[in-house]
């Protein structure tokens, strides 16, 4: 599983690169070129990569938490995601700023965006960086709602719902719509009392209640042996289901009619747990072995995926001067900004001050780590 939360996070390269050349978006860095291939290939992937990211992030959590203890399992969290969250803002976001500076009126007009951008923050100042301010808000939720219903003894009456979901398969379905019109409920909600977006466009009601609510799916499957061994069971049929639905929230996604606004926040979860079963499940077939390559990806993927977008909008910023076809760009820019950004982890991971900056771990865990990785026979492991 961890296999495919690296990869899910290094998706994220080439989807960064796609926006600076699709047709749909208004990104901080944008190209005259565009391409419609490289539009639906990004379309397709936002539907589901992040989503699929928080499900897994929730199961892990409630996994960790009766191993380790709410309180350990939190400051924990607290150090891996809020340090290289904050080494991020201080570090990657100026570069960001800058670029698009740049980009937008030559370079001249850096500094004063920078300055700019510094003294009212917006979401050019966090671009990716955004899912790390989540995961570390659903974890101090999360720990919350563990410590209430530890003390209200709720663990009873969550079983007894898994247990009727267990005899009564359609209910799973019907609750898969439930939280598609949660979703939709509280994004209404949250466009009436006009706070859907927050902070510059950093905080995103809608988004943040869908990426939470995937987040606590993950923690109901990982409570139930049975349910994960359910979900990773490949089902062809579902499989269909999740190609189909995710297509159609492709299509809808970007299109400003409230119908269309209504109908992605009401598939977001849907297609979320969806594709989650099919990315696990064929997880379970196809990258149930360790390798070289998956042990290399798992350990740079933090690190390469902080860095790349800075990485990304520089090159953008000296190929816009070029007119080369947007496919051939954004190949390119895709190459480079890998190579780019594996030199740079290869970099950091010699350096043990920089592996706490930028993967929040002390280097005897991650040595640990990585001996544990290299130990680890074929297995089933996804």
């Amino acid at each position: 599983m961890d296999q495919l939360r690296a990869i899910l996070m290094l998706i994220g390269i080439p989807y960064h690169v796609g926006l600076v050349y699709a047709a749909h978006a208004v990104w901080i860095v944008e190209s005259s070129e565009k391409s419609l291939p490289v539009t639906w290939v990004i379309q397709f992937s936002h539907t589901f990569r992040m989503p699929v990211f928080f499900l897994i992030a929730g199961f892990f959590s409630a996994l960790m938490i009766p191993r380790r203890g709410l309180g350990l399992w939190l400051a924990g969290r607290a150090w891996r995601i809020g340090i290289p969250l904050l080494t991020s803002l201080i570090l990657v976001s100026p570069l960001m700023v800058l670029a698009s500076g740049v980009a937008a009126g030559g370079a001249t007009n850096a500094i004063p965006t920078l300055l700019t951008e510094m003294s009212s923050p917006s979401a050019a100042w966090t671009v990716h960086l955004w899912f790390l301010l989540y995961l570390l808000i659903y974890c101090m939720l999360f720990a919350g709602l563990w410590l209430l219903g530890s003390r209200w003894g709720l663990g009873a009456p969550i079983g007894r719902v898994q247990d009727r979901i267990e005899q009564n398969p359609w209910l799973g379905w019907l609750g898969l719509a439930a939280l598609g019109l949660v979703v939709l409920a509280s994004a209404v909600v949250a466009a009436k009392l006009d706070i859907a977006y927050l902070m510059g466009g950093i905080f995103v009601a809608g988004q943040f209640v869908a990426d939470g609510v995937m987040f606590l799916v993950g923690a109901l499957i990982a409570s139930r042996p049975t349910w994960f061994e359910a979900f990773i069971r490949p089902r062809w049929p579902v499989w269909a289901v999740a190609l189909a639905t995710a297509v159609t929230m492709a299509v809808f996604q970007d299109d400003d009619g409230d119908m269309s606004r209504a109908i992605t926040y009401f598939l977001m979860p849907v297609v979320g747990v969806l594709f989650a079963h099919l990315l696990l499940s064929s997880a379970r077939l196809w990258l149930d072995r360790r390798t070289r390559l998956s042990a290399a990806m798992v350990e740079a993927a933090m690190t390469m995926y902080l860095v790349h977008v800075p990485i990304v909008l520089w090159l953008t910023v000296g190929f816009l001067a070029v007119g080369w076809p947007a496919e051939v760009e954004f190949l390119l820019i895709t190459i480079i900004t890998v190579a780019a950004s594996y030199g740079f982890h290869c970099l950091v991971a010699r350096h043990p001050i920089l592996v706490v900056l930028f993967n929040g771990q002390a280097a005897s865990a991650r040595a640990k780590g990585s001996a544990i990785v290299k130990a680890e026979p074929s297995g089933t492991r996804a």
